[in-house]
């Protein structure tokens, strides 16, 4: 009989293992032991700088003001009944211009935010009295779907997140969610491209893909243990079950000897 109650304990073990995922499955950016030296271990090198460049499709929040009071209500007619924003913007269209008033179209693409406010003041000056302008991005949005405690549609008023902060919006991916295989869907012009990353390895932080761009899919998929439906496993069940056998195998033992 003391062979049924050993039975009885390996189940149990190996139901408690079963139930449980490894560490090393959930961590972010795990440290390679193959590091340099440990002055730069923590250091990474990135060899483009990031693209803060105003493309096509972007929206725009633009304020302007300048010296003369009675002509600085450039955004009166939009602010008016509309205070937030992110509503009150200017999308570039498909060549890389946007509509002002005053000034009609002026190009933008290829500019940063700073570059852009510099243009866009010289082209004002000849209407109002030392203009100033200020510009930010504004409506990025990234979906997140799969294996993360909250998906949906994010919002986000930069030219781009990294994957980690875009996660985070999603409340961070969930017990079952395979961190070492996440897709993002991307579209780039005419080209819809799709990539996987490893969100456990120290290599993400100089990853391409580190940074997150507006309209990118991000799908996380499920562990094998989710895929055989061990998270609704009835693990408590098993559990009492397996507590009740050995009790009752040793009651037996007991009670025969």
């Amino acid at each position: 009989m003391s062979g049924f109650r050993e039975i009885g304990i390996a189940v149990l073990i190996t139901a408690t293992l079963a139930s449980c995922v490894p560490n090393k499955k959930i961590l972010y950016v795990q440290d390679s032991r193959e590091m340099l030296s440990q002055q730069n271990k923590n250091m990474y090198f990135i060899d483009e700088p990031l693209d803060n460049s105003i493309r096509q499709g972007d929206e725009l929040y633009i304020k302007v003001s300048s010296a003369d009071e009675t002509q600085t209500n450039f955004n009166q007619s939009r602010q008016e009944t509309v205070q937030d924003p992110s509503v009150i913007s200017y999308t570039v269209d498909d060549e890389g211009y946007i509509k002002l008033p005053y000034i009609n179209r002026v190009k933008l693409s290829g500019l940063t935010l700073v570059q852009a406010s510099d243009h866009i003041e010289e082209e004002l000056a000849q209407y109002l009295l030392y203009p100033s302008v200020f510009i930010r991005f504004v409506n990025n949005k990234v979906t997140i779907l799969g294996e993360v405690n909250r998906p949906g549609v994010y919002v986000f008023n930069y030219k781009s997140v990294n994957i980690l902060q875009a996660i985070g919006y999603a409340n961070d991916v969930a017990t079952f969610g395979n961190r070492k295989n996440v897709l993002i869907i991307r579209e780039e012009g005419e080209y819809r491209s799709k990539y996987e990353i490893d969100l456990t390895s120290d290599a993400l932080l100089t990853s391409e893909y580190y940074m997150v761009k507006s309209n990118d899919i991000i799908y996380v998929e499920p562990l094998k243990s989710k895929k055989w439906g061990m998270d609704t496993f009835p693990y408590d069940l098993l559990l009492s079950m397996a507590s009740l056998t050995i009790v009752v195998l040793t009651f037996m033992v007991t009670y025969l000897n």
